[in-house]
């Protein structure tokens, strides 16, 4: 009888736990670490620039959907440099604001980025993907967690969700899982985010609206032109001699 208490005790705690957290904002913590190459005459200034980028970001949702946005930016670099052999060396590092709307009653996500100080809008569905769950547990901030990973040929990432909170979302990437994600690695430390803090009853309704500034463009279609713009800029500024600065950052 005693064990058949505790049992029913335990369930009634869980689900508690659950009904408060349909509606919650969740505070992460993200760190990128920076691939930096510095080529030609810019190399020298390869010390002058940060190793990683650290920000503060913010999930907030309800039952209908979620929306991911910066709550603390990094500080943006800027070196304006002459080299010794009489040229300039010009390097500016900004992070641009980026927005991720999901609508969990439509399965639709909307993601507002911003490449080359142009706004774009992607639409796409919210999928699971190619995510397989691995059966390894752990506690993240008082809730229990299960790890799920999701590999190909470039990179590994690893997500825990909980399923004590029933949201198929998460941070920008990372929805579909059936719990709210709250933490995320993705190729060993090259990019993390990490829940800090989960605030039942604390999403603020206002912000869960649709971005819609920018051009309108498919995931595809939007891979496709920055990776044909990302080789353009390598060969434009490699090719006139001054050096060529690239930075990768790869989340998803």
């Amino acid at each position: 009888m005693k064990k058949v208490l505790y049992s029913l005790a335990a369930s009634i705690l869980f689900l508690g736990a659950t009904a408060q957290t349909k509606n919650a904002k969740v505070t992460y913590e993200e760190r990128i670490a920076l691939k930096i190459e510095l080529e030609g005459e810019a190399a020298q200034f390869a010390s002058m620039l940060p190793k990683e980028q650290k920000a503060t970001k913010a999930l907030h949702f309800n039952e209908e959907g979620s929306i991911f946005i910066t709550e603390t930016a990094p500080k943006a670099t800027e070196i304006n440099q002459e080299t010794e052999g009489g040229g300039e060396v010009k390097i500016k590092m900004n992070r641009p604001e980026e927005i991720t709307f999901c609508d969990l009653k439509k399965n639709k996500k909307v993601e507002q980025k911003e490449f080359m100080t142009r706004k774009f809008i992607i639409e796409s569905d919210i999928s699971m993907g190619t995510w397989k769950l691995t059966g390894n547990q752990k506690t993240i901030l008082g809730f229990p967690c299960q790890e799920a990973v999701r590999e190909d040929s470039v990179k590994k990432s690893i997500a825990w969700f909980t399923p004590a909170i029933p949201v198929s979302i998460g941070p920008s990437g990372f929805e579909g899982l059936p719990g709210l994600v709250l933490e995320v690695n993705v190729n060993n430390g090259e990019y993390t985010l990490n829940a800090s803090k989960v605030e039942s009853g604390m999403a603020d309704a206002k912000l869960l609206v649709k971005p819609t500034e920018g051009k309108k463009m498919t995931k595809e279609a939007y891979k496709k032109m920055v990776d044909e713009k990302t080789a353009e800029m390598r060969k434009l500024n490699g090719g006139g001699g001054k050096g060529n600065v690239i930075i990768k950052v790869d989340r998803h």
